[in-house]
């Protein structure tokens, strides 16, 4: 089929809906779409917390199988770099900024919103790892796809309840792509706020423009056909996939430094910000160091083969610590004029 093969138009409609997203105005599509959402949401999450304590499930699968993956990444510092949303999560901290600030009618209901929403992230995470661990360690599902598990996982869950779990798969199938489109549109957005903002570039022009900046990356990388190291052909989120969690806690570590600076300027408790900010950045540094190294001492040994996610790792790494050191420098001047004014 060439050029029109079902996987290319896919990823045209895909990023055409991202683009929609991203200039039209929130009231428009993300607000309607993130509600609508939400029944998805809290519909799985009824009826799967349910199947799950009606059901009588074992725990099969253990809890610990060793300090390093199947992959070889070590369990330290790759457990504090995965996608954690119902702990911490760099993603939020931006949503939070860019896109739920403008859906708030009153400031007191932050409070509700955010905190109440990771509390649901958190009990969510939970289900998603109770799909993990009533699977034994050979069962042929643990080699499936994440959204695989996931669906697998609720529906059993879900059959215990009496509906049918073919129909409870595909919902949750379902469910599972509209929280997908959540981040893909809202990341969009979120990309063209921050490019407009290092640019400068406003208007239509800026909106439209800087949406095709944030969009080029993604257009190159789902049309590009990955292998990995045994020459298989495999899906390209799954060779980002380390770096997209990297790279996702280190704006959790970021935004906690922010926050921090914040709180110690305007004279409040800092301690509870900063604790948490020290951690992830030592812990994403060290990811992102473990990523570039073997890169860089291939490099040094005179073996000059590009490795796009150890380059995407170091710049990361780079510019992780010039915002550190402007974080820690914007505190001198506040310290200076608090001592003046003693």
């Amino acid at each position: 089929m060439g050029p029109w093969r079902p996987q290319v138009v896919w990823n045209g409609v895909i990023l055409s809906y991202c683009f929609a997203a991203s200039i039209l105005p929130m009231w428009l599509l993300l607000q309607p779409r993130g509600y609508l959402g939400g029944f998805f949401l809290y519909l799985t999450l009824a009826a799967g917390l349910a199947g799950l304590g009606f059901g009588g499930e074992r725990i099969q699968y253990p809890p610990f199988i060793g300090w390093s993956g199947p992959q070889g990444f070590p369990l330290v510092p790759m457990l504090f770099v995965t996608v954690a949303c119902g702990a911490c999560s760099g993603f939020h901290g931006i949503v939070s900024s860019g896109t739920t600030s403008k859906q708030i009618s009153r400031e007191p209901d932050c409070r509700l919103v955010g905190y109440g929403g990771m509390l649901l992230e958190g009990v969510v995470a939970v289900l998603a790892l109770a799909t993990v661990m009533m699977l034994s360690p050979g069962d042929a599902t643990v080699q499936q796809s994440p959204d695989r598990i996931y669906a697998n996982g609720l529906s059993r869950f879900v059959e215990h309840l009496g509906i049918n779990r073919d129909v409870a798969r595909s919902f949750v199938l379902l469910a599972f792509a509209t929280f997908i489109y959540d981040t893909l549109d809202v990341a969009t957005r979120l990309g063209r706020y921050v490019f407009q903002e290092l640019t400068g570039w406003r208007g239509a022009a800026g909106r439209i423009g800087a949406t095709l900046c944030t969009l080029a990356l993604p257009a190159v990388c789902v049309s590009l056909t990955l292998t990995d190291a045994s020459g298989r052909v495999v899906p390209a989120w799954k060779m980002f996939w380390t770096i997209f969690g990297t790279s996702n806690q280190l704006l959790a570590a970021l935004t906690l430094s922010a926050l921090t600076v914040w709180l110690k300027r305007e004279g409040k408790p800092w301690g509870l910000t900063a604790a948490p900010a020290v951690f992830m950045l030592v812990m994403t540094g060290w990811s992102l160091g473990y990523l570039a190294w073997p890169w860089l001492s291939a490099l040094a040994q005179g073996r000059w083969a590009m490795d796009g996610i150890a380059l995407i790792a170091l710049v990361l790494l780079v510019l992780a610590l010039f915002v550190v050191r402007e974080a820690v420098a914007s505190l001198r001047p506040a310290a200076s004029s608090h001592a003046a004014a003693v």
